[in-house]
């Protein structure tokens, strides 16, 4: 891994945090090619509910493209999500944010049929064991799906929000 951020700061994420960012960049990887371009970010962006022009997508691309290779191979994604780490945002706000897009049916929960539909919108395809299992890792509650609250929790006990 040779992006700006360097190998080091890999040490503050945990094997099951690299391999739950793996799974979302694989997810906006939609050719499964190992990397982003222009056309899977700009998809990625508006399944996320972003409207950005072509220019600011090259923006992006810019930015994060460590070896200016003209995509975002998945060390230079890390690199950018462990920036966005300590950069003074509001973690809870962010948090809120990431439960409103699973929570597709805006019931306060998210579901197995919710994670359906994002995996679907975002062209990944996961199989119904492995959403179930997605579940019941923050189902704190034992009525298979997730509010707001076991969200949250579940995404402080990363080291991605610290």
């Amino acid at each position: 891994m040779q992006g700006k951020v360097g190998a080091r700061a890999y040490q503050h994420l945990t094997p099951q945090e690299i391999r739950d960012l793996k799974l979302v960049f694989d997810t906006f990887d939609t050719d499964k090619s190992g990397s982003i371009d222009g056309r899977e970010l700009r998809k990625a962006m508006r399944t996320l509910g972003f409207k950005i022009s072509k220019e600011g997508i090259a923006g992006m691309i810019a930015d994060l493209d460590a070896d200016q290779s003209g995509r975002i191979e998945f060390d230079e994604f890390l690199d950018f999500i462990i920036s966005k780490q300590s950069d003074g945002r509001d973690v809870h706000d962010e948090i809120v944010q990431g439960f409103k897009m699973f929570d597709t049916d805006q019931s306060g929960r998210i579901t197995l049929e919710n994670l359906k539909q994002v995996s679907r919108m975002c062209g990944v395809k996961l199989n119904e064991t492995e959403l179930k299992e997605m579940i019941l890792e923050a189902d704190k509650d034992g009525d298979s799906s997730i509010d707001q609250d076991e969200f949250i929790n579940m995404m402080l006990k990363t080291n991605l929000f610290p």
